[in-house]
Formats: C-alpha cells, structure tokens, sequence
C-alpha cells in the first residue's frame, strides 16, 4: 500500500497565505491591509460610530461599547434558554456586524471578527435560538460581501466569519452546516470581487472535508448546498486580470467535485478535458482537473478515450519538464558562473542529499547537489501519482482507461504505472536524476537523449524557469 511522506500529501495545492497575498489583500492580524478608499462607506447603521483614527483602533469607543453591552444585554439571556428576540437580532444586525466595516477597527479587524463569533453565538443553549443567531451573522455578513460600497478588508473579513461558524458544542473541526448555502453562492458569484470570493471557497472547502468525513445527510446537505457553485467555477473561463486567483478558485472547487458528483453528464465531462487540454491554465489546474475527470468519467460521459488518455501522458511530460526547466537553468548558471557542481550562480539554491553518489562514481556516502528544489520534487511526485490514477487506478476500475479495452488499455495501462513508480521514487528520493529517468521512459525519442547535459556541453539559452513564489507550479 502507497503510503505518502507528510510532505507529499502536502503537495498538491497552493497554500491559504499564498491566496491571499495573491489577492492583494491579507486578514490576518499584522499583516498588510489595503487602504480604505476615499469616501468609502457602508449602509449599515452604525459603522462610523465612535470612529477614531486608524491608529487609535485599540480604543475604539463603537467596538469597546460593543464587548461590554454584549454580556448583559445580549448574551445572558441567550445562555439561560432565552429565544433569539427582536432586540438579539438588532444588536447582530445594527450594532455589531457593522463595526467589520468600521474603519478604525481596521488595525484589528481579525481580532474583531474573531471576537464577534464568540459575543454573538458561542454559549447560546436553546438550538433554534442558536441557528437564528447563526443565520444573522451569516446573512449580515453576507450582505457586508456583497456590498461593493464596502471596503475590501471589510467584505472578506465578512465571509471569513461566516467560514469559521461552528456547530453550537464549539469543538474545533466542526462547521455550522447551513453556511454552505450563503459560502457557495458568494463563492461562485463571478461579479463579486475575487478576493472575497477566495474567503468564501476557503470556507466551502472545510465545509467539504467536515462533510465528507461525516457522510449521511450532512454530506447529502452539502452536496446539495454547493453542486451547483462548484459546476459553476470548474466551467467558468478565468479571468484575464487576476489569473492566479481563478486558478485557485478553479483548483479548490476541482478539489471539491468529487464530493458532489459522482459521475460525469456528457457536458461535465467535456468541460474537465477542455481544462485538462488548455494549456493556458496552470499545472495544478490541469491535473486536478484530469483527476476528477478520471474519477467521475463512465461510458454514458460519452468522451473520446484514446484522445484523452494521450491528453493525460501530455499533461505527466509537462509536469516533468518544469523541472527540466529548472534543471538546466541551474547548470546553464554554473556554466556562466565557472563551472563545476558546487559553484557558480546557482549554488546558492542547492540542496544536498547525503548518501547517494554521483550516478556512474559508486560511492554512496558522497553527497550530492540537487538542482531542482525540494518543494518542486515533491509536487511533481503527488502530480504523476495523481496523474496514475486519473488513467487507471491499480486495481484497473477507475480512470479514463478503464473505458478502454485491448491493446489501447494495455498501453494505458502501462503509462500509469510508470506515472506511479516515478512519482513514489522521487517522493522517496527526490533527486534530479528520477526526473531524467522519467522524461527518458515517457518522452518520445528521449531514449538517447536526457535533459541533464554534461557541464562540458553547451545547452544554448536557458529555458524559462519555474517561479518558485508560483503555489500553483505553473510555468
């Protein structure tokens, strides 16, 4: 059985920070907010109450009336079985949420919004009065997302709150199950700014996980809350001024289809390899979407099998040529740089791996420079095994090659196990010299031909390199 170091199964996809500094916008206490623009305000009554300067926030007087009204005025009653009254309801309504949009709380917005969670749901005893509660902030929130008069701090902070609503014990892990409903029609909006629509997608994604762990009806309440925002997403064409941030989008919601589909309609299908194909769109798009397109393809997809599965072998050469990019980059700089393995411009972005000799020298005990990143290594590795089984599982149930037979299933058959065993090898060693070995077994005519030229021999101008900053590892 196929068991993953910790850092592989990390591998796949980009990481929470690196969404939202792609966005422009990061809601994390003490890290860069963008300046309100001018003019900006809200409809919601009493946002500019108590306002102070920005760097006056500690002592907001609107925020700090906020906490000390909460515990008598709102908050006892609830957490002695009392009802979600009208006066509950105008305290979330008309003097809580709106302080996310209150400008001088902007230093300490994520301790605002954490703080509103617990003064305004967390304690309440009676379950309906819990759900009514959880239903204000929800849709107050919702409508602070939608505002496009609202300042982007403000509106993802806004669905930031709405994805960390938990069930009314309050244990970690646990979700409140009707967010699905208002995370996924945000998520899925494309008129809605992208930034706000990560915070969403972010929110729906734990949704997915705490779902699919449960199973029963809260999976069958989730299925039904987000099919159609994930559907949406996965078809949607990406957007020409923010491309990193629909490829999260895409990538998130592709990560997502298998939870709620369970098999490909015709339509569905061509669309997940049109994305598999579009070699506009990133890597981990692509794969992701050759992934799910495995796991949910069945004859009634009506697809073209052999067309597909060539789209598949592709895809694992591309994957593998990034690192060739890298690679040679990397040798190209020690040439310019004076030569040998251990100087020239690039040494400074080695890696070294003891115990493995230089290939043809024997010694084991030498240690080795790796060119290629580890980062990198270990994404392509979760690649090729995910690629492995977008074109037939192990067990030859699964995959767009099982809609094959013959010779043409043989050969399909063949291609993912070598997608397997280089994808585990270089989890297991991540060394340059799997990625030559892999492009030698797939590429065509690379039998006499490796990547990885001697350093006495000219390579000519470098290829372009991965960024290494990408989280989605496209070139």
């Amino acid at each position: 059985m196929f068991r993953p170091s910790r850092s592989f199964a990390r591998a796949g996809g980009p990481q929470w920070t690196a969404v939202f500094c792609l966005t422009g916008l990061v809601a994390v206490t003490g890290w860069p907010l963008p300046a309100q623009e001018p003019g900006d305000d809200t409809a919601q009554d009493g946002a500019d109450e108590g306002t102070k300067p920005a760097g006056d926030a500690g002592r907001n007087a609107a925020w700090t009336k906020i906490e000390q009204d909460a515990e008598k005025g709102y908050r006892e009653p609830l957490k002695t079985g009392g009802g979600f009254e009208a006066a509950a309801r105008d305290f979330v309504t008309k003097k809580a949420m709106p302080q996310l949009a209150n400008d001088a709380n902007r230093p300490i917005i994520d301790r605002v919004r954490r703080k509103m969670r617990e003064i305004l749901v967390v304690g309440i005893t009676d379950d309906r009065a819990f759900d009514d509660a959880s239903k204000a902030v929800a849709d107050a929130a919702v409508a602070i997302a939608r505002n496009p008069e609202a300042s982007t701090a403000a509106r993802v902070n806004a669905m930031l709150l709405v994805s960390e609503l938990r069930a009314k014990d309050n244990k970690d892990g646990t979700v409140w199950p009707a967010a699905v409903t208002q995370l996924a029609a945000v998520a899925g909006d494309a008129t809605i700014d992208p930034s706000v629509r990560v915070a969403a997608m972010a929110g729906l994604v734990r949704h997915a996980d705490v779902a699919k762990r449960t199973g029963g009806d809260r999976l069958t309440d989730f299925i039904k809350g987000a099919r159609p925002a994930i559907l949406a997403i996965v078809a949607e064409k990406p957007s020409a001024d923010q491309p990193l941030v629909s490829d999260w989008l895409a990538s998130r919601a592709l990560s997502i289809l298998t939870a709620v589909v369970k098999s490909s309609p015709k339509e569905l299908a061509a669309t997940l390899a049109g994305v598999m194909n579009d070699k506009s769109r990133s890597l981990d798009v692509r794969v992701r979407a050759a992934s799910a397109l495995g796991a949910t393809v069945t004859p009634k997809s009506e697809i073209q099998a052999v067309e597909t599965t060539n789209g598949v072998t592709e895809l694992a050469i591309a994957v593998l040529e990034v690192d060739e990019g890298i690679l040679r980059d990397r040798r190209y700089e020690q040439q310019m740089g004076g030569g040998g393995t251990g100087g020239g411009g690039g040494g400074g972005m080695m890696s070294m791996r003891p115990g493995m000799g230089m290939p043809g020298m024997g010694g084991g005990g030498v240690a080795v420079p790796q060119l290629v990143p580890d980062q990198s290594l270990r994404r392509t590795a979760w690649r090729l095994v995910t690629l492995a089984d977008a074109l037939l599982t192990e067990d030859g149930k699964a995959g767009v090659a099982a809609l094959l037979s013959g010779d043409d299933k043989a050969a399909s058959q063949a291609y993912a196990e070598l997608y397997r065993k280089y994808g585990l090898e270089l989890d297991e060693k991540r060394t340059d010299d799997v990625i030559l070995e892999a492009l030698s077994a797939l590429r065509p005519g690379d039998e006499a031909e490796e990547a990885g030229l001697p350093a006495g021999e000219t390579e000519g101008a470098p290829a372009k390199p991965a960024d290494d900053n990408d989280p989605f590892g496209s070139k």
